[in-house]
């Protein structure tokens, strides 16, 4: 896999953007439990060998119709059966996948027409990229999403004396919750995670 061109071009981005990763304990397995079995596989993160797409990483999910199932959702990205890092969104996961796509978009790789990329993406999301390549290249690790679709909550609020039911965004207060089951069990968070919200500790 290595002598597939786009992977050669990438070592110089790969060397500037993974992250060293440091043993971890938590499995899966474990959060799941401490979080009531409510996580469920959703995809493999694997090597994208093919050569007319220039990014270097896909998904092979176990349903496509539930990978862009729109929704909130709770996910934990998980290496060798090990948690690395936990997060949410409030799209779908096939978005946030094509989020952490773009941070293949470094100055250390060239765009189609042979120009470096201006380096506007996320700085995580480029760390996460190619920490993911990195060790799927180097040491054929096997990386997961593993998802909780959380529960619609729905709101009552006056809007110019009209009672409204509105949907409300929750993921940030799920996301804080289990990002606590980890540190519960650890002591610390996920290593691939930045932070965790301050709005619900």
């Amino acid at each position: 896999m290595q002598s597939n061109q786009k992977f050669v071009d990438g070592q110089a981005a790969r060397l500037a953007w993974k992250k060293a990763l440091v043993p971890e304990t938590c499995t899966i397995e474990t959060l799941n439990a401490a979080c009531s079995g409510l996580f469920s596989h959703y995809a493999n993160i694997v090597l994208d060998p093919n050569p007319k797409r220039g990014t270097t990483l896909m998904v092979s999910h176990t349903s496509i119709d539930v990978w862009k199932q729109a929704g909130e959702y709770i996910y934990v990205i998980v290496k060798n059966g090990i948690v690395m890092k936990i997060g949410g969104t409030r799209t779908s996961m096939a978005e946030r996948w094509g989020s952490y796509l773009c941070g293949h978009c470094v100055p250390q790789r060239n765009k189609k027409n042979g120009d470096p990329y201006p380096g506007k993406m996320s700085v995580t999301n480029a760390h996460l990229y190619h920490t993911i390549e990195h060790d799927l290249l180097e040491n054929e690790g096997k990386w997961e999403f593993w998802c909780w679709k959380l529960p619609v909550t729905t709101v009552q609020v006056d809007i110019m004396g009209v009672p409204t039911e509105i949907i409300a965004q929750t993921f940030h207060a799920y996301e804080s919750r289990c990002m606590e089951k980890f540190r519960e069990i650890t002591g610390h968070i996920p290593q691939l995670c930045d932070n965790a919200d301050p709005s619900y500790r």
